[in-house]
């Protein structure tokens, strides 16, 4: 599917989403978690919605699966995180 616009792409959307909940979830971690688990999961989830956008906007093929693939990793990033979070019962099993 052709898209015009990277927003258009459903992973976009989805990455987004999980992106803003990912900000609301993280305001009730510990405060002092600010410059940890905060700031490392918000990275993480900031990296996977920017790097499909800019995956979207390279015009080589290398350059884009390059970029699509940082994004993966950073999900993956965001897994770890949870289980993390959840361990140290900053956030429930929901």
């Amino acid at each position: 599917m052709a898209y015009k616009d990277f927003t258009q792409m459903s992973v976009w959307k989805k990455a987004f989403e999980l992106l803003t909940k990912i900000y609301r979830l993280t305001k009730l971690y510990p405060k002092e978690e600010r410059y940890g688990m905060i700031s490392d999961i918000r990275r993480s989830a900031n990296s996977v919605v920017h790097n499909i956008a800019e995956g979207f906007g390279r015009f080589e093929s290398r350059d884009k699966t390059r970029f699509y693939k940082i994004s993966r990793g950073s999900a993956y990033e965001i897994i770890s995180q949870i289980l993390v979070s959840h361990a140290l019962e900053y956030i429930g099993s929901d």
